[in-house]
């Protein structure tokens, strides 16, 4: 490869490819070490750089991971708006349902820090409010609950609503964000087959039933659900 006439990087390239590299190592460390316990000089190893370089993009550990929640809690919320359209538009309740958490399972194979340092924290924290950016994490479940609401359409109380938003999303973190543990009780890999049909099918199990009383009958799953076979 000739390099003799290759442009040097510019300053703000070079500025954005180095912020990049420390949130995509914050991300990383944060996953696996709670929040009190993980250290800029952690993440300074992990993206192989100088720790104190990471106090020019980011003034201290507190505004990086506040930054790290915001943007994952972000992406969360524009994909789960996202599944909840496929879900609207599905021919039964049960392939909406399933696909959500098809969709919601790959999203987590992909970006498997997003989930697991929501679950890390929440589980292990005293007083949630001690954490940078804690208030992220019920604004994250309000928003879930509300494109639930507007795309999805349930019927009930406002309380049951709730109930049933926020117990799922509960139950996922745990289930996702804790894989490797509950995998291993169980006897089976985490992140492999026989653990995604597992969550897949608990969930289901769980779920679906009550998810069947609560679509309202004229969106496209709830007109389905109204439907005679053979018609």
């Amino acid at each position: 490869m000739n390099t003799k006439n290759k442009k040097p990087e510019s300053k703000d390239k070079k500025s954005i490819r180095t912020r990049e590299n420390i949130m995509r190592a914050a991300r990383k460390v944060f996953s696996e070490h709670p929040y009190h316990t993980a250290s800029m000089r952690m993440i300074g190893k992990e993206a192989r750089i100088e720790h104190p370089l990471i106090n020019y993009y980011f003034p201290n550990k507190a505004v990086l991971f506040e930054t790290i929640v915001q943007t994952l809690c972000d992406e969360f919320a524009r994909r789960t708006a996202e599944w909840f359209d496929e879900v609207a538009k599905a021919k039964s309740i049960a392939e909406g349902f399933m696909k959500h958490i098809d969709r919601m399972m790959d999203y987590n194979s992909e970006n498997p820090e997003a989930i697991r340092i929501l679950a890390l924290n929440l589980a292990q924290a005293d007083n949630i409010a001690l954490i940078p950016g804690y208030q992220r994490f019920p604004q994250l479940i309000e928003t879930i609950r509300d494109l639930f609401v507007e795309k999805i359409r349930p019927a009930g109380p406002a309380s049951e609503i709730n109930m049933f938003v926020n117990s799922y999303n509960f139950l996922v973190i745990s289930f996702l964000g804790s894989d490797t543990c509950i995998a291993q009780i169980q006897g089976m890999e985490p992140g492999g087959t026989a653990y995604r049909d597992w969550v897949k099918n608990t969930l289901g199990f769980i779920f679906l039933p009550r998810l069947r009383e609560i679509i309202v009958p004229n969106t496209p799953a709830g007109n389905a659900r109204r439907k005679k076979p053979g018609k």
